[in-house]
C-alpha cells in the first residue's frame, strides 16, 4: 500500500526523477506560459507544481483539479508528457486533439477521457483548437499498471465500490466516452467552484462534488459494461512498458536490479517476463536494444564521433562498444559510418 505524506497526499515514488526519465510527469509550463500571456483562461487548484493555485492540506490526493477556456486558437499544445496520477476530464466546450500512447483521437464537446499514470500523451495536433476542457487529477498512489489503487479516504465509499470503479479504469482503457448528463453537469459544477478561487471556503462542497462525479461515473460504466481485460493489470504489461520505451533512456546506468526496480518487481518476476516478451534475459536485450540504436544513429550520420554515440547509448568505453559492435553486425562502428548512404550522401 503506498505510504501518505504529512499533507495527506501520496508520496511521490521514485520513478518520476527528473526530464528524461522513462515516467517523467510534466507540469504543463505550456499552459502556464500561455495563461499569464493572457492566450487561455487557467482556473485550477493543484499541488506538485501543476500550474494553478496551491492546494496547501486541502484535497488530499488531488494533483489538480479545474480546467482551461481557450476562446480562440492557441499557438500551443501540451507536448508528450505522463501524469502523476489518474486524469479523468470532460470536454465542456469545443474539440481537442489527444494524442494517447501514439493514437490520435478528435475529442469533441460532451465527451470525457481518461489517462492513467503510465500512458504518454500530449495535447494539440500541435496547436490547440478553441475548447473548454474540465479535470480532476487524482494521485492513487500507483505509476504502473499492475500496483494497487488507493481511493481519497474523504470519497468514504464502501471497499467493493472502489474496487468496482478501479476495475473498469484499470482493465478497460477505452480512450474516451460520451459524458451521461449527469456527470456532465457535476463537472461543470466543480468548475463553477473553483472558479470561486476560495479553496478553504468551499473544500468540502468539491469533496463532495467529486466524490459524486466519481460516482455517477462509476453507474454510467456499469451500465455499458465495457469488457475487462485482466492483462491491462498485470506485471507483465508494466515490464512490457519498460522495455518499450528503454529505447529513450539508454544512457542510464542500468542493471537488472535497477530495471526490476524501475517497475516494482522482483529481479526474478522482472526476469521472467522479458524472457517471455523478448527471448532474451534482461542483459542480452539491453545491449541489443544499446547497439540497434547506436546503429541507427551513425548510419544517420549526425554528426557525433563513434565515442559519442556510444556513451549516448549507454556505453561505458568505445572500445567495449566497438567490440559489440562487430560481433552484433560484423563490421566495425567506423566501417559502417563510410558505408552508410548518409555518409555517402553528405560526401
Amino acid at each position: 500500500m503506498a505510504e501518505l505524506d504529512k499533507a495527506g497526499a501520496v508520496a511521490r515514488p521514485a520513478v518520476f526523477r527528473e526530464p528524461g526519465a522513462l515516467l517523467y510527469a510534466g507540469n504543463c509550463k505550456d499552459l502556464l506560459d500561455a495563461s499569464l500571456a493572457g492566450k487561455v483562461t487557467l482556473s485550477a487548484w493543484t499541488r506538485r507544481g501543476y500550474p494553478g493555485r496551491d492546494l496547501g492540506d486541502a484535497l488530499p490526493q488531488i494533483c489538480s483539479v479545474g480546467g482551461w477556456d481557450a476562446t480562440r486558437p492557441q499557438d500551443w499544445g501540451l507536448k508528450e508528457h505522463c501524469n502523476e496520477g489518474v486524469k479523468i476530464a470532460y470536454m465542456a466546450r469545443g474539440t481537442l486533439t489527444l494524442t494517447l500512447d501514439g493514437e490520435k483521437y478528435e475529442l469533441q464537446e460532451g465527451q470525457m477521457f481518461v489517462v492513467r499514470p503510465w500512458q504518454l500523451h500530449a495535447f494539440g495536433d500541435p496547436f490547440v483548437a478553441p475548447s473548454q476542457i474540465v479535470w480532476v487529477l487524482f494521485d492513487m498512489g500507483m505509476r504502473r499498471p499492475h500496483e494497487d489503487w488507493l481511493w481519497p479516504d474523504w470519497m468514504a465509499w464502501p471497499q467493493r465500490d472502489q474496487d468496482r470503479l478501479t476495475d473498469f479504469l484499470s482493465k478497460n482503457e477505452e480512450p474516451w466516452y460520451t459524458a451521461s448528463r449527469d456527470v456532465a453537469r457535476s463537472f461543470m459544477d466543480i468548475a463553477e467552484i473553483v472558479a470561486t478561487d476560495d479553496i478553504e471556503g468551499n473544500e468540502t462542497r468539491l469533496r463532495l462534488l467529486i466524490s459524486m462525479m466519481l460516482l455517477q461515473f462509476k453507474n454510467q460504466l456499469e451500465a455499458q459494461r465495457p469488457a475487462l481485460d485482466q492483462s491491462l493489470a498485470a506485471s507483465r504489461r508494466t515490464v512490457d512498458i519498460f522495455l518499450r520505451r528503454l529505447w529513450h533512456a539508454l544512457d542510464d546506468n542500468w542493471t537488472l536490479e535497477n530495471m526490476a526496480a524501475e517497475c516494482n518487481l522482483s529481479r526474478t518476476q522482472f526476469a521472467k517476463h522479458c524472457i517471455s516478451l523478448t527471448n532474451m534475459t534482461p542483459t542480452r536485450y539491453l545491449q541489443t536494444v544499446r547497439l540497434e540504436a547506436a546503429r541507427q544513429m551513425l548510419s544517420a550520420s549526425e554528426g557525433k564521433s563513434v565515442t559519442e554515440v556510444a556513451f549516448d547509448c549507454g556505453f561505458s568505453s568505445s572500445q567495449y562498444f566497438a567490440t559489440c559492435f562487430r560481433k552484433q553486425f560484423g563490421i566495425s562502428p567506423t566501417q559502417l559510418r563510410v558505408t552508410s548512404p548518409a555518409a555517402r550522401l553528405v560526401a
